[in-house]
C-alpha cells in the first residue's frame, strides 16, 4: 500500500510541476501521462484476472501513450521526448508477454508498472532544465520550427 502512496504522490507532483512550470512540450508530456495513467484506471481488469494473459484495453492505452510522445519528440525541439517515446513503447510492448502462459503475474505486473516511475522523472529533469535554460538564454524554444535555420539545417 505505502508503494501506490509513493506512486502518487510522486505522479502528482511531477505532474503538476511540469504543467505549472514547463514550456509546451513539457506540459504535453504531462498531459500525456496524466491522460494515460486516467485511463488506465478505467480498461484495468479485475484482480483475480489481471497479468494472466495480454490485456489488449491496457495495451491500446499504453500504445496511445506511445504514439501521441512520438509524435511530440517528432515536433518537438527537445530530445527527452525520444527517450520518454522509447520507455513507453517498452511499456505497451511489455503487455505483450502475456501471450507466455508460464508468465508470473507478479513479474509481468512489476515490468509494466516499473517503466512509470522513469516516466515521471524524466519528466521532472525535462521541466528542471527548461526552468534553468528560460533562466540562463531568456528563451528556449519549444517547437522545431522555432530553431535557428542554422541549427535546423545540421539536425
Amino acid at each position: 500500500m505505502i508503494r501506490i502512496l509513493v506512486f502518487n504522490l510522486f505522479y502528482v507532483v511531477v505532474c503538476l510541476f511540469a504543467l505549472v512550470r514547463g514550456g509546451p512540450p513539457e506540459r504535453i508530456g504531462a498531459l500525456i501521462l496524466v491522460a494515460d495513467f486516467e485511463l488506465s484506471l478505467f480498461v484495468v481488469g479485475p484482480m483475480s484476472r489481471r497479468f494472466s494473459g495480454v490485456e489488449w484495453p491496457m495495451f491500446g492505452v499504453d500504445f496511445a501513450a506511445f504514439a501521441a510522445l512520438y509524435l511530440l519528440s517528432i515536433l518537438s525541439a527537445r530530445y527527452w521526448p525520444i527517450w520518454m517515446a522509447a520507455l513507453q513503447g517498452c511499456v505497451a510492448l511489455s503487455h505483450l508477454v502475456g501471450f507466455r502462459r508460464d508468465i508470473i503475474a507478479w513479474a509481468y505486473g512489476t515490468a509494466v508498472a516499473s517503466w512509470s516511475y522513469l516516466l515521471l522523472a524524466i519528466l521532472a529533469i525535462a521541466t528542471w532544465r527548461h526552468i534553468r535554460r528560460r533562466a540562463q538564454f531568456g528563451i528556449d524554444p519549444a517547437w522545431s520550427w522555432e530553431l535557428p535555420e542554422a541549427y535546423r539545417r545540421s539536425r
